[in-house]
């Protein structure tokens, strides 16, 4: 398989630290209500809700603008009465409906927000009206998702069986999420539809390869390691889906869009990480890998005389409770980035997380950190972060080429491409400008 440029791919993100773009202010309610409404989610959402809630709020919002303006672009839900209005006044209100429902222990909050938003607006037809849009496109989007599965309680047992995942230290936490992977997407067909395709066989040299080469890199003494890709293990290590949220908000903050552009970006990014990390459980409990410190302290078990058990073997970070294949960061990185730019312009960028801010030359560069910094870190083979990047391109590039959101349904512009087992590209639609391929 091949693997990135080892040399080139420090240099690159070492060249990035030296771009410095001022940190983005917080959004005010006086600013773009789609921006304010997403910030307020993403502070006070819990990360592991706020997936499904950012999708449906975006799309309520998005549908409520729409309706406004009297249906400029496909609407997602069709068929709902609504009031016209002014569209920001749709959107809050469609905002704040589906914040209080899906989290009510912030309600207070919200409905503070949402008199605050509203007070931006005159009083008149205009704004009764919009509030009525905003409330019917929220409800009706409570109703879409009342039986998604995403609550659904789904037993899963570690097999014991060789290559199977089992629960890794320090904690040894059950595995999360294993409904996950049945919940109805947003815009794929299903959760198998960019199911990735099975990893190298055990008994492989490409398995091997991959298992020795992670061996070496990931562990917690590493001597190969570098600091510059210990320094990204450590910045990525907390991220979740709503950190790839709060990136898509930082980085178009201060692009300019209109408020309709905004919600038709954010609709896309809502249910583009939706259907990523849907597709991503899918395939992590079909395939059920083992992780790396698993792999590695039990490589006795595997067939493989290419590759040797170290029982004391320990990676840098700690891996995440549930199976290795393919890398949640790797889809996400790769998904965000051909969202984001499918509608902005590629720019340098500085993120903090935590204590740890890191800067990139590029919106690539960020997918390409964020992936490779699970195998740096111990936790993911090789083979998850390239099939990762894969699934993500797709489906980035099935979601803007659906009618949903676009004014005219265009074909599909997707394509994925891989030569031998490593390069992975892909074109995107972008208003008449090339889009650079991420490669892995």
């Amino acid at each position: 398989m091949d693997k990135l440029n080892r040399a080139a791919l420090p240099a690159m993100l070492c060249l990035a630290c030296a771009w410095a773009p001022p940190a983005t202010a917080a959004v005010a309610v006086t600013d773009d209500p789609v921006l304010y409404w997403n910030q307020l989610m993403l502070d006070t959402v819990p990360g592991s809700g706020a997936i499904r809630t950012y999708a449906m709020m975006n799309i309520a919002m998005y549908d409520s603008i729409n309706a406004t303006l009297g249906y400029r672009n496909a609407p997602y839900l069709g068929g709902v009465a609504n009031s016209g209005g002014i569209g920001g006044v749709a959107a809050v209100q469609a905002a704040h409906d589906i914040l209080a429902s899906t989290n009510p222990g912030a309600i207070a909050q919200y409905d503070a927000a949402l008199g605050a938003s509203l007070a931006q607006f005159a009083d008149g037809a205009g704004k009764t009206n919009g509030i009525a849009t905003g409330q019917a496109y929220a409800a009706a989007m409570l109703v879409n998702r009342a039986n998604d599965g995403a609550f659904a309680s789904v037993a899963y047992t570690p097999s014991g069986l060789p290559g199977g995942y089992a629960l890794t230290p320090p904690g040894f936490g059950a595995p999360l999420f294993p409904q996950w992977g049945d919940v109805t997407p947003f815009l794929v067909n299903s959760p198998e539809q960019f199911r990735a395709p099975p990893p190298p066989e055990l008994t492989s040299v490409a398995y091997a390869d991959a298992l020795n080469e992670v061996k070496e890199i990931g562990s917690v003494d590493s001597v190969t390691r570098t600091a510059d890709q210990t320094a990204a293990a450590k910045f990525w290590s907390t991220a979740n889906g709503a950190t790839y949220m709060r990136l898509g908000l930082e980085i178009t903050a201060d692009e300019g869009l209109s408020t309709f552009e905004n919600a038709r970006l954010f609709a896309l990014l809502g249910t583009g990480i939706a259907d990523t990390l849907i597709t991503l459980w899918d395939t992590k409990y079909h395939y059920d890998l083992w992780r790396p410190v698993t792999a590695i302290q039990n490589a006795d078990l595997d067939g493989n005389a290419l590759t040797d058990a170290d029982a004391d073997w320990q990676s840098l970070i700690a891996a995440p409770a549930h199976p290795s294949y393919v890398s949640a960061h790797s889809a996400l990185g790769a998904m965000v980035t051909g969202i984001l730019l499918d509608n902005i312009d590629d720019q340098a960028f500085c993120s903090t997380i935590g204590a740890n801010t890191r800067c990139w030359s590029s919106l690539d560069a960020i997918s390409v950190d964020g992936s490779s910094s699970r195998l740096w870190g111990g936790i993911h083979f090789g083979f998850d972060r390239d099939a990762g990047l894969a699934m993500g391109a797709q489906i980035a590039a099935w979601e803007v080429s659906r009618a949903t959101f676009n004014a005219v349904p265009e074909p599909a512009t997707w394509q994925l491409m891989m030569i031998g087992a490593g390069l992975i590209g892909w074109t995107l639609r972008r208003r008449g400008k090339a889009i650079a391929d991420v490669r892995a």
